[in-house]
């Protein structure tokens, strides 16, 4: 027997040992939140979870000092190589602030392999990162909601889709309990924007799916949703008809009461959707949020303001950052993204940067994320990073539509 053969067989020895002790360490899901009384009709106002009113039971509630008051300044990556310190202004400082609240729902923080539900509150630090580098600086625009909930693990994703719902069936479970609790103790008749990112994502769209896409009272309540880097699809051509009935993809400026979604890759990249690619006849939604609010031939804008945390755990794997102190680095009008129709119906968001400086060139900034690094061009794509080179643009898009609240 050769070698790579015998080598080959003891990798695949080795990953069956792995899949076996995984499906042994796996943890049955836990019961589910208690389901919304019967009777129970939205807004949902007067009522209040039992688990839901305990406020250590969120990471975020407005007027108190937790991960949506974090220190926000960035230092700004000028054209001409200089750095500027850029303070966050304060929280609620945007016109029409107090006429919104942001609904936000974290991604996949759990990475245990054992399929599972996180059940452990103790440290609140996986949370609190994703969370200060998504949703924190939405605190402008409006009033920040953020629960802690029983997510699925990685470990959960690798099993068959049957069981891995299971899993996500508990997560939002507590999101669902959360969101009415919210509605029916704090909402007070103001306008909602619901932001998730991947497994968050999935959430916020179950919850437009049981509460808003059938209920025309609770959609006229919806500002806005942003269910980032999740699997949202629509029938070819059309603005609704897919994985909603009622709520339309954002097509116009300034439209309120619809989805913006998308998944970010390099561009240039051959991106195999895999088990993303829509259902035939379907294709996959795609909104780009610099272009949104801009002239119908803006595709391929520029990002107005992208935001890319640091940290010592970042900064050695970053380029240009040496000697930043601020959590955040700043570079406007410098990332470039656009829709683009990829394999079976999947369109996605991609994302480039100005091509290399040459000598006498009035830009000279880098990325600080290296964009030809093979970890980026993965199925998974720019996915971590979703969030952070549109930021300023998603951000916009919820104070352009607050402002003009009456």
């Amino acid at each position: 027997m050769t070698r790579p053969r015998v080598h080959t067989m003891l990798a695949r020895s080795a990953a069956v040992l792995l899949l076996g002790a995984l499906a042994a360490c796996a943890q049955p899901p836990p019961p589910a939140s208690p389901p919304m009384p019967s009777g129970l009709r939205s807004p949902f106002t007067g009522y209040a979870s039992p688990h839901y009113r305990d406020p250590k039971a969120w990471l975020c509630l407005p007027g108190r000092s937790d991960a949506c008051s974090a220190n926000l300044d960035a230092t700004e990556l000028l054209p001409d190589g200089s750095r500027v310190a850029v303070q966050e202004g304060p929280p609620g400082s945007a016109p029409g602030a107090d006429k919104v609240d942001c609904f936000y729902v974290y991604p996949t923080v759990d990475l245990s392999l054992a399929p599972a539900n996180h059940q452990s509150f103790d440290d609140l630090a996986p949370m609190t990162v994703s969370t200060v580098a998504q949703a924190a600086r939405f605190r402008s625009t409006c009033r920040l909601f953020v629960p802690l909930y029983r997510q699925a693990t990685i470990g959960a994703y690798l099993r068959r889709p049957d069981v891995r719902d299971e899993y996500l069936g508990v997560a939002a479970s507590d999101i669902l309990d959360a969101f009415v609790h919210y509605m029916g103790a704090f909402n007070g008749g103001r306008k909602v924007v619901l932001i998730g990112h991947s497994q968050g994502a999935e959430m916020i769209t179950r919850l437009l799916t049981q509460l808003f896409d059938g209920d025309p009272l609770m959609r006229d309540r919806l500002l806005l949703a942003l269910p980032i880097g999740g699997q949202l699809e629509v029938a070819k051509g059309e603005l609704v008809g897919g994985t909603f009935a009622h709520i339309p993809v954002c097509s116009r400026a300034g439209e309120t009461g619809c989805v913006v979604g998308y998944r970010s890759y390099v561009a240039g990249v051959d991106v195999d959707p895999a088990t993303s690619a829509p259902q035939p006849g379907h294709e996959s939604v795609c909104v780009d949020p610099a272009a949104l609010d801009r002239p119908t031939d803006a595709n391929d804008r520029a990002f107005s303001r992208a935001l890319i945390p640091v940290s010592d755990k970042t900064a050695p794997r970053m380029r240009g950052v040496a000697g930043i102190t601020t959590p955040f680095v700043l570079l406007r009008d410098f990332y470039r993204g656009r829709c683009v129709d990829g394999r079976d119906g999947f369109r996605y968001l991609a994302v480039s940067t100005p091509p290399t400086p040459r000598e006498g060139a009035t830009d000279v900034r880098e990325s600080p994320i290296d964009l030809s690094s093979r970890w980026l061009r993965t199925r998974l794509g720019l996915h971590i990073l979703d969030f952070q080179f549109a930021q300023g643009d998603l951000v916009d898009l919820v104070a352009r539509r607050a402002a003009a609240l009456p």
